[in-house]
């Protein structure tokens, strides 16, 4: 992303903020508060990103590896954040589908994933001139870093999580779990309240205090539910 996008973000962050200073209802107080913290993390996860270009740029002991082109000077490669992904599992692997078009085109060196017992981060270097980058983190169980393992595929990486035990996983990761507890709470709590009451200012307040504490992976599940329960509360259109 160029600087004059992240000066237009900014100045959205900024009618933001307005908005949010004159709302007058609870509610939409947070709505906009959440809306705001989202740009903020967006604005500074590119200016991060605009500083390790710049960076790398520069760098004579971390040289990027690249295809070789006729004409002269450096090709910059932009990073790409991955963020839509499906999953399944078995007995022995949680199995994790990422679809990148065109990924069986670059070398298997390129497509590497790295492990730990509670996450893991795909790194996909140089597919048409840019790095791909799709990180997990507090996976809902550990897993056997050692039988973890994954396989490129026509545009798809699939990636395999062995577990330690039979299991069955009710979510991928513990940030999901949460997200799914709060559900659950704002359905009970919603039978307790008087009907004049707002069910959702309390769920409202936990997933703010969530996503302002929250890892990026933590504040993209939350992004999603947002999404979704909005989605679910507007009316159909007529046509």
């Amino acid at each position: 992303m160029s600087r004059e996008a992240i000066d237009n973000l900014t100045l959205d962050l900024e009618e933001m903020r307005k908005l949010a200073a004159s709302a007058q209802r609870s509610r939409v107080q947070q709505m906009l508060a959440i809306d705001v913290r989202k740009l903020e993390t967006d604005i500074q996860r590119q200016r991060d990103l605009l500083a390790a270009q710049a960076s790398s740029e520069q760098s004579v002991t971390r040289p990027i590896q690249q295809t070789p082109v006729s004409a002269p000077g450096d090709i910059r490669r932009y990073q790409v954040e991955l963020k839509e992904y499906a999953w399944d599992q078995s007995d022995k692997f949680i199995k994790i589908f990422v679809t990148v078009n065109g990924v069986q085109q670059v070398p298997e060196d390129n497509v590497n994933v790295e492990f730990t017992e509670n996450s893991f981060q795909l790194v996909i270097s140089d597919l048409n001139n840019k790095d791909y980058i799709f990180v997990v983190n507090h996976l809902l169980n550990p897993i056997d870093v050692e039988k973890s393992y994954r396989r490129v595929k026509s545009d798809m990486v699939a990636i395999y999580l062995a577990k330690q035990g039979p299991a069955k996983w009710a979510h991928l990761t513990l940030t999901a779990k949460r997200l799914q507890d709060l559900k659950d709470e704002r359905l009970s709590d919603s039978k307790k309240v008087s009907n004049d009451a707002d069910p959702s200012a309390g769920l409202m307040n936990i997933m703010q205090q969530l996503y302002e504490t929250g890892d990026p992976e933590t504040k993209r599940m939350i992004n999603k539910a947002w999404h979704e329960s909005q989605t679910k509360q507007k009316p159909p259109t007529l046509e």
